[in-house]
């Protein structure tokens, strides 16, 4: 049974519901159904997250009375409605609060059955998932006991970096043991519920964020496959002006010799140009309005041969088309006999009397029993995040000064735009297709399809004009706006990055997408403004 908000702060959610999703067109408003699903799903999160909830009703009640005399739950609508447009466009604070209060709301709001068929989009997933012979040589932190492993090689991570590096080595001979603080999520998991994916395939419940000028959410995996189990798929190699700059210093990084890397990894992920249907509507205005505008524009290069555009790639690949690790390099080294265990983090690195590291030592997070695990090679592979955290904690990046520095997060914001036509990309691949007129000036523009029910949060607006763009969803366009951003992030225990990055450039690339929507035939509709940037 779910938790429930106190009686005073009931009675403010009810009010918030009702104003900040007031009846329009096909949709009706916002009622204790609403807040009900709102209860339900913070308290998926954690009894503390409905706490929090309840403490930032209580700040939106009391707020009124400072402005109006009366608390929020006895203004009319037109009053409620207009402070929460007035909070939602104002200052960095207010845009903050008004940020954590809308959204739990509005995800309760659409994530709902008959929205969806409304839109004809699916709601839910269910694709059956039969166990290979090779998951036997997967163990769930639970079942170990205590005690200690040997091994050739101990690789902490199952992404981009550790996935890979478990494949190449046990396809030489060596006995690896992968270690994963998640758990193997399957097909069977991924249904495209977005609250049960962030709850258990991402990162701090997908709460990780940069601090600097604004707040900006990054997101990370917590399952075999990391990251790579959670994106859209995209395949980018590294341009080879980059390389070439790189280079300078680091011959071996040359555009001729990385291209057989490149090559041998895009042969393993099945890399190939995104393709029709699965691009959907959105690829066929972007093209339109490109051409109109002479700008250099194409399906962007994927991991996921024969996907059907099921368009939740962030909640998981319900059909397994995406070639993440977890698919392409993870059950190939299992084959190969490497061990995985999973619910286990590695808390420490196990060091000798030289300086060398020589293991780990884990924690089975379900139990809290510790394994100490010794290798003749160490290999920590827990992202640009989580990596530097662990060496940091551990005070192994004394004498080390890049160890947490330089990051770049390449922040990116949303144009959405409300077309004639129906679009529907929802039910399409939600980043295939690309303008890369820009690339060259840190710009590149590429599809940001959200599902039907994250979609509103990635809207700033409140009330009626929130209801008037949803009724129409299924003919609005979102596509993407990513900006260079330079090396100037730090990463810290308990403070993930400070990005410096220049809003001239997020201006000029947000300009750049009208321009192209303009051009492709829109309605004009004022900008959604990103939550994230």
């Amino acid at each position: 049974m779910p938790d429930r908000l106190r009686n005073r702060n009931h009675r403010t959610a009810v009010a918030l519901a009702e104003s900040l999703l007031p009846a329009y067109g096909r949709l009706p408003a916002g009622d204790e159904t609403t807040v009900a699903r709102a209860e339900e799903l913070l308290s998926g999160f954690g009894s503390q997250a409905l706490r929090g909830y309840g403490v930032l009703l209580d700040v939106l009640e009391q707020a009124a009375r400072v402005t109006h005399g009366r608390g929020f739950s006895a203004l009319s609508q037109i009053e409620r409605e207009t402070l929460l447009a007035r909070w939602a466009d104002g200052a960095l604070p207010k845009r903050l609060l008004a940020l954590a209060l809308n959204v739990p709301m509005k995800v309760a709001y659409f994530d709902d059955e008959e929205v969806y068929k409304q839109k004809n989009a699916q709601w839910r997933f269910s694709n059956p998932f039969e166990q290979p012979r090779w998951m036997n040589q997967v163990t769930r932190g639970e079942d170990l006991a205590e005690g200690e492993i040997e091994c050739d090689v101990v690789v902490a991570g199952t992404g981009a970096g550790g996935g890979v590096i478990a494949k190449e080595l046990s396809d030489r001979g060596l006995a690896v043991l992968m270690l994963e603080e998640g758990e193997y999520r399957t097909r069977a998991d991924f249904i495209g519920d977005s609250a049960d994916a962030f709850r258990r395939f991402y990162q701090a419940q997908a709460q990780l964020g940069s601090i600097g000028n604004t707040v900006i959410p990054i997101p990370a995996g917590r399952m075999v496959g990391g990251s790579t189990a959670i994106n859209t798929g995209t395949c980018w190699r590294t341009p080879d002006w980059v390389l070439e700059d790189w280079a300078r210093e680091l011959p071996d990084l040359s555009p001729g010799n990385m291209s057989q890397y490149f090559e041998r990894v895009e042969l393993q992920l099945q890399v190939e140009p995104a393709s029709q249907p699965a691009l959907g509507m959105v690829a066929n205005v972007i093209a339109r309005g490109a051409d109109v505008l002479g700008w250099s524009h194409r399906p962007l290069n994927r991991n996921a041969p024969g996907c059907d555009g099921s368009g939740i790639c962030d909640l998981g690949c319900p059909t397994d088309a995406r070639r993440s690790t977890n698919i392409s390099y993870v059950p190939p080294a299992l084959a190969n006999g490497a061990m995985l265990l999973t619910g286990v983090r590695a808390e420490r690195v196990l060091m000798d009397p030289s300086g060398r590291a020589i293991g780990f030592e884990a924690r089975a997070l379900a139990s809290g029993r510790m394994i100490r695990i010794h290798a003749r090679a160490t290999v920590l592979a827990c992202g640009t995040l989580l990596t530097p955290v662990v060496l940091q904690r551990q005070g192994l990046h004394k004498g080390l000064p890049h160890v947490g520095r330089n990051l770049s997060i390449h922040p990116a914001t949303t144009v959405s735009a409300l077309f004639d036509e129906e679009i529907r990309g929802y039910a399409a691949i939600p980043q295939g297709y690309c303008v890369d007129e820009f690339h060259r000036q840190g710009i590149l523009m590429m599809g940001a399809s959200a599902p039907i029910d994250l979609a509103p949060a990635q809207y700033a607006f409140t009330g009626r004009k929130l209801m008037e763009i949803m009724d129409s969803y299924e003919r609005v366009a979102n596509f993407g706006v990513m900006v260079e951003d330079s090396p100037n992030g730090r990463v810290r225990p308990g403070l993930f990055g400070r990005p410096l990055m220049r809003s001239i450039r997020r201006s000029t690339g947000i300009a750049c997408c009208a321009r192209r929507r303009t051009s492709s035939g829109l309605k004009p509709r004022p900008r959604a403004r990103s939550t994230g940037c």
